[in-house]
């Protein structure tokens, strides 16, 4: 799987694909940061530390 593909496809630059699920219902993709810093969602400075990293689940838009 070209990782730059779906996350191209989506407008996602800052992410990384690195699994892809199939389902009969839905085709699901696991991404991640390229990135290992991330910025302080208050003043924008790169973080000295992450506290955590939560899952999220995000719905596109149909395809068919």
């Amino acid at each position: 799987m070209h990782n730059n593909l779906i996350t191209d496809l989506m407008d996602l630059p800052d992410l990384v694909a690195t699994d892809l699920i199939k389902t009969e219902e839905y085709l699901v993709f696991v991404a991640d940061y390229k990135i290992d810093h991330v910025k302080c969602p208050v003043c924008g400075k790169k973080a000295e530390k992450i506290h955590d990293r939560k899952t999220q689940m995000i719905q596109d838009t149909s395809l068919r």
